[in-house]
């Protein structure tokens, strides 16, 4: 696919519209399940570079700053953690609203003590991150598909206006 995806005789929106169906669907698979710490959302976010500059062909020994790629490029800002956090968001309401085995599990508390340390990050708290909401008043909306759905659109347009 390296040839294709850095063919300059196609366009850079050609391109970029196959390494979403070719690359970000093989990579988004299960998206939605993930607990999303700094270093993976790091990682995401690197991948995503890396993927434009090798499409248009910028070496990273030109030391080039990401939002000048970007702005080579003509995008505005990264999508592919936006993508997931959606995802996320979109799941958390399908679980909410229907019985099931993953709304048990999710619920769910396990019985004795913790291990030493610092709490493992949740996917429950990545919910609470992204809504900057509680925990218990995501329950509440989620129960409702049409203010979830506006929820979550206006809680990743305030994330894209912040970047």
């Amino acid at each position: 696919m390296s040839k294709l995806l850095t063919n300059r005789r196609i366009s850079f929106a050609t391109r970029s519209r196959l390494t979403k169906c070719y690359v970000w669907s093989i990579f988004l698979y299960a998206c939605d399940t993930w607990t999303l710490n700094a270093s993976l959302e790091r990682n995401i976010e690197a991948l995503e570079m890396w993927l434009y500059r090798r499409m248009a062909r910028i070496s990273w020994k030109e030391k080039k700053k990401n939002k000048d790629i970007l702005e080579e490029t003509g995008l505005k800002h990264t999508e592919l953690l936006k993508t997931i956090k959606t995802r996320q968001l979109e799941y958390y309401g399908h679980i909410r609203r229907h019985q099931s085995l993953q709304k048990t599990i999710m619920e769910g508390k396990i019985n004795g003590k913790r291990q030493r340390g610092r709490k493992r990050k949740s996917w429950l708290g990545n919910m609470e991150e992204t809504t900057t909401r509680r925990i218990n008043e995501c329950c509440e909306v989620a129960l409702n598909r049409e203010e979830w759905r506006r929820t979550i659109a206006s809680n990743l347009w305030q994330e894209t206006e912040q970047r």
